[in-house]
C-alpha cells in the first residue's frame, strides 16, 4: 500500500516573528505581574493602611474580648442555673435523709432514676465502694449528720452504669455531690448535653464574628490605602507637568469636599497666584524695558548732540541740568522698586506701633494745603475721629501721600482735592477726592499693576508705581482700597479695621507684595 507524503511530513515549526509575539506578551505580563506587586507593597507602606491595620488589630482584640466576655459570662450562667436545680433536689433528698424517712429517701431516688424526665441520675454509696442505692443498710443512716457539697462537669462514663458502648459515655453532666455522715455519698448528676451545644455554637459565632471583623477591617484598611494613593496618585501627575513646565496644571478637586479636596484647593490657589507672579514678572520686564529705556536714551541722546559741538557755558550747565533731571527720575523709579522689595522681606516690619491716625492726617493735610495752593488748587481736610492704629506709621503716610500726589498732578486748575477722615474707633476710612479727570471704570483694576500708565499720562511724569506701593501698603495693613467716581473725579478710600495686629513676618509679606516686586 503507498504511503501518503504528508504522513511522514517534518514537525510544524513556528515562525519566527510569531515566537517573538509571545515572548513579547510573556514580558509584558511579566511587567505587569512585577508593577501590580510594586503598587501591593507600595500599599502596604501608606501611613492609611497600617493605621487602618491597627485600628482593625485594636478593633478585632475589643470585639473579641467582649464577645468573650458575653461567651464566659452565659457559660458561667447556664452552670448556675444547673447548679441551683442540683441544689434544690440535694436539699430535697437531705431533709428526707435527715427526717429518718429512709424508705421514702431511697423510694424517691430510685422513682427518679426511672423517669429521668431531665436527664438527671442519683446515687446513694459509700464515697470509697460507690454501691448503689439499693444495697445500702436501713442501720448505716443516721439521722443527723454534717455534709459537704461539690460541683464538678464530667463525662456521663465516668459517673453512671452505662451499658458497654453507650453513645451517652461522653455527654457532659453536671455533678453534685454531698458527703453525708458515716462515709456515704449523694451523687445527683444532671446532662448538659444541649447546654454546651449552646456553648460551642456561641463559641464558633465568637471566633467567626471576631474572624470577620479582622477581615473586613483589613479590607476597609486596603481600600483606604488605595484610595489615598489614586489621589496621591493624582498630584504627583500634577506637579510633574507643573515642573514640566505647564504653570496652567491644577489639581483636581472631587465633589466630596474632604481634607484632600481641601489642599487641593489651597495648592490650587497657590498656583494661581505663582501663574500669576510668572505673568508679572514677564510684564515688569517688558514695562521696565520700555519705561527706563525712554529716560536712558533721552540722556544719552541729549549728551551725544551736546558733544557735537562747541557750546556756551550756559548750554552745558542746562544740559546737564536736563541730564540731572532725568537721572533723578530713574533713581526716583529704582527707590520706588526698592521701597516694594522692602516690604517684602519685612524690613520695616520693626517700625510697627501704635499710631494716632487722626495726628498724622491732619500733617500730611497741612503739608499738602500748601502745596495745592502752590499748584492753584484749592484744599479741604476733614477730619471727624481719632483712632488709634497698630502700623507702620511712615508706610501710611507714604500711601495717603502717593494719593495726595496723583490728585494734585491730574485735577486742572482751577481744582478741588479733600482729605478726610471718619469713622470711629472700631473701624474708620480715609478718602483722597478730586475733581480732575478720573480713571475709566475698566482701568480701575488695571491702575495697580506695576509700571502700569494710562495714555493720558505718558506726557507726565512718573514711573506707575504709585498706586501698585498704595496697595501694598494696605494690603499688608488688612486694609481694603476702593476707587469711585466723585462726578467728576475720582475718589479712593482706604477702609481700616481696628484690629490688634503684630509686625507681619516676611511669610506674611511676601504673599502679598510678590506681586508687586520684580
Amino acid at each position: 500500500m503507498a504511503t501518503s507524503p504528508s504522513s511522514h511530513s517534518a514537525p510544524t515549526v513556528k515562525p519566527k516573528g510569531k515566537r517573538l509575539g509571545i515572548t513579547l506578551r510573556r514580558r509584558s505580563r511579566f511587567r505587569r505581574k512585577f508593577r501590580h506587586w510594586l503598587d501591593t507593597k507600595r500599599l502596604f507602606r501608606t501611613s492609611a493602611f497600617r493605621l487602618a491595620v491597627i485600628y482593625a488589630t485594636l478593633f478585632s482584640a475589643l470585639s473579641a474580648a467582649t464577645l468573650g466576655f458575653i461567651y464566659w459570662s452565659t457559660r458561667d450562667q447556664i452552670e448556675s442555673q444547673v447548679d441551683t436545680r442540683l441544689r434544690l433536689e440535694t436539699d430535697f433528698l437531705i431533709n428526707l435523709y435527715k427526717s429518718g424517712a429512709l424508705p421514702e429517701l431511697l423510694e424517691a431516688i430510685q422513682r427518679r432514676n426511672q423517669i429521668d424526665t431531665y436527664g438527671r441520675f442519683y446515687y446513694l454509696a459509700h464515697s470509697d465502694t460507690l454501691s448503689p442505692t439499693s444495697e445500702q443498710n436501713e442501720q448505716d443512716m443516721p439521722i443527723r449528720m454534717t455534709s459537704t457539697r461539690s460541683h464538678t462537669t464530667r463525662n456521663m462514663g465516668d459517673v453512671a452504669d452505662l451499658p458497654p458502648g453507650s453513645s451517652r459515655a461522653y455527654n457532659p453532666v453536671r455533678v453534685a455531690e454531698t458527703e453525708l455522715a458515716n462515709g456515704l455519698k449523694l451523687t445527683i448528676g444532671h446532662e448538659i448535653s444541649d447546654e454546651k451545644a449552646l456553648l460551642d455554637h456561641t463559641f464558633v459565632l465568637v471566633l467567626g464574628a471576631t474572624f470577620l471583623t479582622l477581615l473586613f477591617s483589613l479590607i476597609g484598611g486596603m481600600w483606604i490605602g488605595t484610595t489615598v494613593l489614586r489621589r496621591i496618585d493624582s498630584v504627583n501627575r500634577a506637579a510633574s507637568d507643573i515642573m514640566s513646565g505647564d504653570l496652567s496644571r491644577r489639581l483636581a478637586v472631587t465633589e466630596r469636599d474632604d481634607e484632600f479636596d481641601e489642599v487641593s484647593i489651597k495648592i490650587n490657589q497657590m498656583l494661581n497666584r505663582i501663574e500669576d507672579l510668572m505673568s508679572g514678572m514677564q510684564q515688569v520686564t517688558d514695562n521696565v524695558a520700555h519705561d527706563l529705556r525712554s529716560p536712558l536714551t533721552r540722556l544719552r541722546n541729549r549728551l551725544e548732540v551736546t558733544l557735537l559741538e562747541e557750546r556756551e557755558a550756559d548750554n552745558y550747565r542746562a544740559v546737564m541740568e536736563e541730564a540731572i533731571g532725568d537721572a533723578d527720575s530713574l533713581i526716583q523709579t529704582f527707590n520706588s522698586m526698592l521701597s516694594i522689595a522692602r516690604l517684602e522681606a519685612g524690613i520695616d516690619a520693626v517700625e510697627w506701633a501704635d499710631a494716632n491716625m487722626g495726628d498724622l492726617v491732619t500733617e500730611l493735610a497741612e503739608l499738602y494745603e500748601a502745596v495745592a495752593e502752590d499748584s492753584g488748587l484749592s484744599f479741604e481736610h476733614n477730619i471727624h475721629t481719632s483712632p488709634i492704629l497698630h502700623c507702620n506709621k511712615h508706610l501710611i503716610a507714604q500711601c495717603v501721600t502717593n494719593l495726595l500726589d496723583n490728585s494734585i498732578k491730574y485735577t486742572p486748575v482751577p481744582g478741588r482735592v479733600s482729605l478726610s477722615l471718619n469713622g470711629d474707633d472700631e473701624q474708620f476710612t480715609i478718602t483722597v477726592a478730586d475733581n480732575g479727570p478720573g480713571i475709566p471704570a475698566n482701568d480701575r483694576k488695571r491702575v495697580f499693576e506695576r509700571f502700569v500708565r494710562l495714555e493720558n499720562e505718558r506726557n507726565t511724569p512718573g514711573n506707575g508705581l504709585g498706586l501698585s506701593l498704595v496697595q501694598a501698603v494696605v494690603r499688608i495693613h488688612g486694609a481694603t482700597l476702593v476707587l469711585e467716581d466723585n462726578n467728576p473725579g475720582l475718589r479712593t478710600t482706604i477702609h481700616f479695621r481696628k484690629v490688634k495686629r503684630s509686625a507681619p513676618s516676611r511669610e506674611v509679606l511676601a504673599p502679598a507684595l510678590a506681586s508687586l516686586a520684580s
